[in-house]
């Protein structure tokens, strides 16, 4: 007979996981793909053997992107779950609240999508609590910048940005980056979070006449944004920003999307001999291609995951060490060979790509 101290020993050793993503709400779209890629990995580690020799259990809360919920799914998390790890979460004025209860419990957050620099920038350098498995915003913007006038050869851009601690931190990056190396930025518009009426927006820019609109939000906006410039007339060169590599995006969009352009960390079609792997097992598993954020999400758990087995014990500040020094670990992310080399902020970088609809399809440009 197995006594209740020996059940209970092993129960403790079990890793547990959690997870805070916007499932409902404007940003559910992305949210719902990004939990796919997370339980495609947590899936993979259990057949392996799972971790301690216990299949991994995960907590799977919905922040509806609200900083507020966020805050509540969280402490539930850690407090009534007794979560070690998190992937989480998207929309980045969430991921900067919930990262604070994060450090206050010592918990590691590996972001699910929330670009944002400012919540990096908020971790204290050498002892992150919130890390990115991707470039920031600062980063994105000045590939995307580069890429507008080099590649795209847009001289002028309008800048159509959500007013939230995501789109201006882009739309400030971009401009500042693109005038930098020559651009003209003619006009910058900001939206609120949830709009849906970009008419007199458009209507503004059009009268402009840039080369390019460039657009900091998140790929619900960005879809009706572009519907509606094609229902205008607007015949301008649209580029997005990386929340917006999504084939979704181009379903919401339809025609209109025909040459838009996008900053694309991952395709389907990468050259990233581990990202490929894992578009194809993904391919296999859910009858569709992967996108970007099926990709983050299972980068961010697999990381957990991984930290956890390397500190030995389903501890947190343990696993935080152990994200430190793991620039061996692949990514499904970015060019062949990109790995989780964390600078002393908590964030990775590698080249951003480019990716142009052609055909309802996204062509990723070489990388440079």
């Amino acid at each position: 007979m197995i006594s209740s101290v020996a059940i209970s020993a092993a129960f403790a050793e079990q890793l547990k996981l959690g997870v805070s993503l916007p499932l409902s709400g404007p940003a559910s779209l992305a949210g719902t793909s990004i939990r796919e890629g997370i339980e495609f990995a947590v899936k993979q580690a259990n057949q392996k053997g799972g971790v301690f020799d216990q299949d991994v259990k995960v907590f799977i809360e919905d922040d509806e992107g609200n900083p507020t919920k966020g805050v509540t799914a969280v402490r539930k998390l850690i407090e009534q779950d007794h979560v070690v790890g998190i992937s989480g979460t998207y929309v980045s004025a969430v991921a900067a609240a919930e990262s604070k209860v994060a450090k206050e419990y010592k918990v590691p957050m590996i972001s699910a999508g929330s670009t944002s620099s400012a919540v990096t920038d908020a971790n204290t350098a050498g002892d992150p609590w919130f890390f990115r498995a991707f470039p920031g915003s600062r980063a994105q913007a000045k590939q995307t910048a580069s890429d507008t006038l080099k590649k795209l050869n847009a001289k002028t851009v309008a800048v159509l940005y959500e007013n939230s601690i995501y789109g201006k931190s882009l739309a400030d990056e971009f401009k500042s980056n693109y005038e930098g190396i020559g651009g003209k930025v003619v006009a910058m518009e900001a939206y609120n979070p949830g709009d849906k009426d970009f008419y007199s927006s458009l209507t503004n820019v059009r009268a402009q006449s840039p080369s390019a609109v460039y657009i900091a939000g998140l790929m619900d906006s960005g879809a009706q944004i572009i519907k509606q410039a094609g229902e205008l007339g607007v015949q301008t060169q649209i580029v997005g920003s990386g929340s917006m590599m999504s084939d979704k995006l181009i379903e919401l969009a339809g025609p209109a999307s025909e040459g838009f352009a996008v900053s694309s960390m991952f395709e389907p079609s990468t050259p990233n001999k581990h990202g490929a792997e894992f578009a194809k097992e993904f391919r296999a598993a859910y009858k569709k291609e992967p996108d970007v954020y099926s990709a983050i999400g299972f980068d961010s758990m697999g990381l957990l995951i991984e930290a956890a087995r390397r500190a030995g014990k389903p501890d947190g500040a343990a696993m935080q060490k152990q994200l430190l020094n793991m620039p061996d670990f692949p990514l499904s992310q970015g060019p062949d060979r990109t790995t989780a080399k964390f600078d002393d902020k908590g964030s990775v970088e590698f080249k951003v790509g480019l990716a142009i609809v052609k055909n309802g399809k996204r062509e990723w440009l070489p990388f440079d």
